[in-house]
């Protein structure tokens, strides 16, 4: 009789990922978007993922954007939005004096890069904000104003967003010379062709926000790695004007291939904001499957166009790897 055999263990799946990633640098970005109405299994991923980081001090700082905290108190409802933010106030307690918020300023980060003037909020300031306003019931003070001056902004932003993505798909469908450079410049995005097809975006960055002169721009583009959240910024806005561009019909049908890299969404132009806030990051934690392919493609490109890689909670349990070649302890259960 022959032995008994077992077939072999399916290969392992993730939700976004295809693999395990290394990450190279500790900083984590949190998007606003993994707090959500209570669900027990998403609630264990997230605490769970919080031990994992927590395991040693090296794993680095956890970074939250208050432009994402702004966007998740969105909702109208006061009992809502106090939900919410408790939420979030649970989340990011767990990581005491290692929690960091970049600020809704022009493009701070983009400053700090170029300066080495860092400006961020540490959390008892932040904290203050968000207890003073659970225990009211409600939005109260500075977070409150925040808050209205916000919903005000993304009426422009939206309004904005639809004005470009007409503008560009009535060039689209008329001109076909648009049409060839825009099939050109898409078939050479994750190459270093990329840094030339939004060097407009960046040379906007660096010289009205980070008051650099102008041939600052040969300088970022000979080390783009060295100003992350520069080129972070540019190349997801950039790509976002490509979304905008196509409808959905000539998405599939011309670039298929790209999966959501061109997908479309008017936060895509908020997105590029918030993530670049976090761009010296090494990992950024989403549930937004097609921003996690827009930013996995430009980190994937050849040469890699920016330090960030992003990862569902659960792909960041199961498929993060930090990093200085530390070995992670994958013994306890994952939910």
């Amino acid at each position: 009789m022959l032995p008994m055999t077992t077939d072999p263990a399916p290969p392992k799946q993730y939700e976004k990922l295809e693999k395990e990633r290394l990450v190279h640098y500790s900083d984590v970005l949190f998007d606003s978007n993994v707090i959500r109405k209570f669900e027990p299994v998403a609630e264990q991923r997230l605490l769970a993922l919080s031990d994992l980081l927590l395991a040693k001090p090296k794993y680095g700082h956890v970074w939250f954007s208050l432009t994402s905290l702004l966007e998740m108190l969105a909702p109208a409802e006061p009992a809502s939005r106090i939900e919410m933010l408790t939420r979030f106030r649970s989340l990011y307690s767990r990581f005491g004096n290692r929690v960091r918020f970049f600020g809704p300023g022009d493009f701070a980060s983009v400053v700090a890069e170029w300066t080495g003037a860092h400006q961020y909020a540490l959390v008892q300031n932040i904290d203050k904000e968000v207890a003073a306003s659970i225990e009211a019931g409600d939005l109260v003070g500075t977070l409150k104003l925040a808050r209205d001056d916000w919903m005000k902004q993304r009426v422009s932003l939206r309004a904005a967003y639809n004005e470009r993505k007409n503008k560009y798909k009535a060039a689209y469908a008329a001109n076909a010379q648009f049409r060839n450079e825009f099939n050109k410049n898409v078939a050479q995005y994750n190459t270093a062709n990329a840094l030339e097809q939004c060097d407009d975006v960046a040379r906007t960055l660096i010289v009205d926000f980070a008051k650099q002169p102008p041939d600052a721009l040969l300088k970022a583009k000979s080390d783009h790695l060295k100003y992350p959240c520069t080129w972070t910024y540019a190349l997801l806005k950039r790509l976002a004007d490509y979304s905008a561009t196509l409808t959905d019909g000539q998405r599939n049908a011309e670039f298929a291939h790209l999966g959501d890299v061109l997908a479309a969404h008017p936060n895509d132009y908020l997105d590029a904001y918030i993530v670049a806030s976090g761009g010296s990051c090494g990992m950024f934690i989403t549930n937004d499957g097609p921003l996690i392919d827009k930013i996995n493609f430009l980190h994937g490109g050849q040469p890699s166009l920016i330090q960030l890689q992003a990862f569902t909670v659960y792909d960041a349990l199961h498929a993060w790897n930090p990093p200085d070649g530390d070995v992670r302890d994958r013994s306890k259960p994952i939910p």
